[in-house]
């Protein structure tokens, strides 16, 4: 009974043996486009997804966070929020106008890390997306009369960052203690605290 067994495992070493995996063949693999609803399958509008992680090297409590950021957002339609891995996940919304409010509100944290976050597109891949942009409004101070301008502002906004907007009432009235930008900021970056002006 041993030998017949061990005559078997030596018979399918060698069939093993003598596979071969080939070179993929130039027309690759063509598959029919995905069921809609109404086929009973449930697709994921990925307009209205966003794909985050936390700037924190701690793993983050998953179920409080999820809990946490659902109070805190209140979406009118509601949020599904989707661990795709320890560090990585996936918030879908359910309509436009919640989207554009988490987007324009930011930044937001959790456990006092931010959340860095992406808007996904039709053909992107989540685990694809490299996060390292995060916006802020930026206070600027002590700026001359002579450089209170759009312009100026905007080119401020692009040495800090790349330049988002600009608050509507910073050049209106007769003087303001500062001025107010939206900016993208690289988290990889430091952080720039002060800034030389001169005009060529």
């Amino acid at each position: 009974m041993a030998g017949s067994s061990n005559r078997g495992a030596a018979d399918l070493q060698r069939e093993c043996a003598r596979l071969q995996i080939d070179e993929e063949e130039e027309g690759g693999l063509e598959v029919a486009g995905e069921e809609d609803e109404d086929n009973g399958r449930v697709k994921i509008d990925s307009r209205y997804c966003l794909v985050g992680c936390f700037l924190t090297d701690k793993v983050i409590n998953f179920v409080a966070m999820k809990n946490t950021m659902a109070a805190l957002w209140r979406p009118g339609e509601g949020v599904c929020i989707k661990d795709l891995s320890p560090t990585l996940f996936l918030f879908q919304f359910f309509h436009e106008i919640d989207v554009r409010r988490i987007l324009d509100s930011g930044p937001w944290t959790f456990d006092q890390h931010i959340l860095l976050v992406h808007r996904l597109g039709a053909d992107e891949q989540p685990q694809n997306i490299p996060l390292f942009l995060t916006t802020f409004w930026v206070q600027i101070y002590n700026l001359p009369l002579g450089f209170q301008s759009d312009s100026i502002l905007q080119s401020i906004g692009n040495y800090i960052g790349s330049s988002l907007e600009s608050d509507e009432n910073n050049l209106k009235g007769v003087w303001r203690n500062y001025m107010r930008l939206r900016v993208s900021l690289d988290v990889r970056k430091p952080l720039k605290r002060r800034m030389r002006l001169k005009r060529t």
